[in-house]
């Protein structure tokens, strides 16, 4: 084989349907076990050495899947010959990149970032950190798929994530079945239609007559979750989940943590803490954002308006709190809103002498209109942060590692200040507090320059030592179970 030439040949084509055709032919050589070495050791490199291989993990995981479909030549099934898995993997990134490289370049679009790191990126979701949100939904797993992802998450993990046995040559595993989606019910066109996303959604990978092949990254626990959200029966539990699911997170760090609170008016807030001279009131969102990026000439006015429904709504409720803790000063909050059989349980008072902050928390992935949600946001709502889930988990554990608590509110007091000349290229609140953690904390160009500064990958590298941290808890309740 000249890898060369078949690089240069890559790097020339003009469309995605030359790609595709390239690469039926040039996968028919391999089989299935072959193809999944070379796939998945691509995939292991990218998550092993995110800095050296900078190619998109979402484009490997969906590329492999459907290059493994591809008919091997019935000669090459009688001759085997060895071959070069360096090479064959430089040849797998040349077409990443080639795909890539052509998207960015053919669209014309008002939201372009939004658009690539939607389609491209995964959310910054830790194993862990899916495992122990998937148990709230359990119930509604069995329901869904047939078989608990809680109980059954230990061999999950090793499906997604061991770096041996990379084609799974065994159907033993019939329990699994509806993680599976049959490999002949794929080809290129759902990629090339954008359907990809929908359909592996509540999919961890294909079966084949002889085995099944699984994309070796835990981000791929997203299509499960996804199925689970996205699913109808989902609808009326999911937002009480991820308010159980946050006050779980934030009371490791808080006493005085209050869900569904009402005041003498019977407004309801979802999370109130109070912490020392800080009010902080958190409002919840789950709802799907399915349509994060939409063609026509309405999608940006659409975006804004499921903006407007859902995360402006959350602020509303978080100002009201607010507003009518200011007006009152001395507040007492109840469990009900009927106000014969609610009972008190608990009191702010002096509440003009206290801070007072205010949390979204989302579910679903809201990219810049999360990170940059200032940008959005009617002016008495600007001081309001919105933030995923996870981003506020990972941030509220290594702020408190780095220095205590306290130093999760300066940075909360940093990120409602409005301040907008600071972004990520891919839209990660995680790089937002690397950055503001970093030596270059205070260095921001000035607002009349309209310059901005724009944050890499690099700047999540402090959250390492959590990943390491969170992995090894979630192996250690992983072996309790199976023992």
């Amino acid at each position: 084989m000249d890898y060369k030439k078949a690089g240069k040949k890559i790097k020339n084509y003009k469309n995605l349907t030359q790609i595709f055709n390239f690469a039926k032919l040039y996968y028919r050589k391999f089989n299935r076990e072959e193809k999944a070495q070379i796939f998945n050791r691509v995939i292991q490199d990218r998550l092993m050495k995110a800095e050296d291989y900078n190619f998109s993990l979402r484009l490997a995981v969906e590329l492999s899947s459907i290059f493994m479909v591809y008919k091997t030549n019935i000669i090459s099934k009688f001759i085997r010959a060895r071959f070069n898995l360096d090479k064959e993997k430089e040849i797998f990134i040349h077409i990443i990149n080639k795909i890539f490289e052509l998207d960015t370049f053919n669209k014309e679009l008002k939201d372009l970032k939004r658009y690539m790191n939607y389609k491209y990126d995964y959310p910054s979701i830790h194993a862990y950190e899916y495992y122990n949100l998937l148990k709230y939904f359990d119930d509604l797993s069995n329901e869904i798929y047939g078989l608990s992802i809680k109980g059954n998450f230990y061999i999950l993990l090793l499906f997604v994530a061991s770096p041996d046995n990379l084609y799974i040559k065994t159907r033993n595993y019939k329990m699994f079945d509806n993680l599976f989606i049959k490999s002949n019910d794929i080809n290129e066109k759902i990629f090339i239609e954008d359907r990809f996303r929908n359909f592996f959604k509540g999919k961890l990978g294909l079966k084949f007559s002889d085995g099944l092949y699984v994309p070796r990254t835990h981000y791929i626990f997203e299509n499960i979750l996804r199925g689970i959200l996205e699913n109808d029966k989902s609808k009326d539990i999911k937002g009480n989940i991820l308010e159980l699911y946050s006050k779980e997170i934030i009371s490791i760090y808080f006493d005085e943590i209050y869900q569904t609170s009402y005041d003498n008016k019977g407004n309801e807030q979802d999370l109130i803490i109070k912490f020392k001279d800080i009010i902080l009131f958190i409002e919840c969102k789950s709802q799907n954002f399915k349509s994060i990026f939409i063609n026509g000439e309405d999608a940006h006015s659409i975006i804004e308006k499921h903006f407007e429904d859902v995360i402006e709504k959350a602020c509303k409720q978080c100002q009201r709190g607010k507003e009518y803790l200011l007006e009152k000063n001395n507040v007492i909050y109840y469990d009900s809103n009927n106000k014969k059989e609610r009972k008190e349980v608990f009191k702010v008072n002096k509440a003009k002498d206290k801070k007072i902050y205010k949390i979204v928390v989302v579910l679903d992935e809201y990219l810049d209109l999360a990170e940059l949600s200032n940008r959005y946001l009617k002016e008495e709502y600007k001081d309001t942060w919105v933030v995923n889930i996870f981003a506020l988990q990972k941030i509220l554990w290594t702020a408190s590692e780095i220095s205590g608590i306290e130093k999760f509110f300066e940075y909360l007091e940093y990120r409602t200040k409005n301040y907008l000349a600071v972004e990520s290229l891919h839209s990660d609140e995680l790089a937002q507090f690397g950055y503001w953690i970093s030596t270059n904390y205070n260095f921001y160009p000035q607002l009349d320059l309209n310059l901005n500064i724009i944050l890499g990958n690099r700047f999540t590298n402090i959250f390492d030592y959590y990943d390491i941290y969170f992995l090894e808890k979630l192996k250690k309740e992983l072996l309790e179970i199976e023992k």
